[in-house]
């Protein structure tokens, strides 16, 4: 990934390059266009076409970088902020049981003017509430040991319900597990945030709450709205997140994303044949 991204960024310092000299020439010839067609009649046809060839070369090197590196940027950008976070939070919340910890946050996104379920299923699987507030979805659901099949079955049901039950199409959401005990192949997901449509309109992030450990695992160092929610109502913080409660400790699968990310190639990923986790 670092040496596909070495040559993304040189094509990218090309493009500016190529951008500022194009600007700098034609609007420069456009201030002394009459000094030059006075001059000479030949020269103002040539720099007439040294501008239409510079258009075209903008053009075509722009229409190639985004070919190119477009589609995959964000992808990379995602995974890189995933390996860059802290491995994990700490929250404030003094509550040691599942029942109470879901209550007090419940609590708090009601007193936030969310409109609240209690006790819904969907797709055959329980969520303890469901909270709605214009563009603002939060999924809980109490399970005793998270694992990765928890996360992708609840997280299925969520976009289920979000996209299909009530055909929301912005906004961001986010799906908060409130465990005993997270097992690595759920802490490996936990900074996994799915995005749906063509210009990622609607945004679901993940949020484990392991009450053995007062950690929660989720993608902390993107400022977003699933960000804001997770601090101020999974961790009972404020933004920006106080030193006292970042676990600086890398977690084993960020080293393990890392060095998938080595093999990473434009070719496999445009047929789909590589994905991140």
């Amino acid at each position: 990934m670092r040496e596909f991204r070495k040559k993304q960024k040189r094509f990218y310092n090309l493009l500016k390059a190529v951008v500022i000299i194009g600007a700098v020439f034609m609007f420069t010839y456009i201030g002394i266009q009459p000094y030059v067609v006075k001059l000479s009649s030949l020269a103002a046809v040539i720099c007439n076409y040294i501008c239409d060839f510079l258009v075209i070369g903008i053009m075509v090197i722009v229409f190639l970088y985004y070919t190119k590196y477009g589609k995959c940027d964000s992808f990379l950008t995602s995974v890189e902020n995933e390996i860059s976070d802290a491995g994990y939070y700490l929250s404030s919340r003094t509550e040691d049981e599942q029942s109470s910890y879901i209550s007090s946050m419940y609590n708090d996104l009601r007193e936030c003017g969310y409109l609240m379920s209690k006790n819904i299923e969907i797709n055959e699987f329980l969520f303890d509430f469901r909270a709605l507030k214009k563009k603002e979805f939060f999924y809980a659901c109490a399970v005793d040991s998270v694992d990765k099949n928890d996360v992708l079955a609840y997280l299925d049901a969520v976009i289920y319900d979000l996209t299909v039950q009530n055909i929301f199409r912005r906004g961001s959401a986010v799906l908060c597990f409130v465990t005993d005990t997270a097992q690595e192949s759920a802490v490996a997901l936990s900074k996994m945030v799915t995005t749906l449509g063509k210009k990622e309109q609607l945004k679901v992030a993940i949020s484990i709450c392991e009450l053995s450990t007062d950690r929660v695992y989720f993608l902390g160092n993107v400022k977003t709205k699933c960000q804001q929610m997770i601090t101020n109502f999974v961790m009972n913080c404020e933004l920006p997140i106080k030193e006292e409660y970042i676990g600086r400790e890398k977690l084993p699968f960020q080293g393990e994303l890392e060095e998938k990310m080595k093999a990473f190639n434009l070719k496999d990923f445009r047929a789909g044949n590589f994905t991140a986790h």
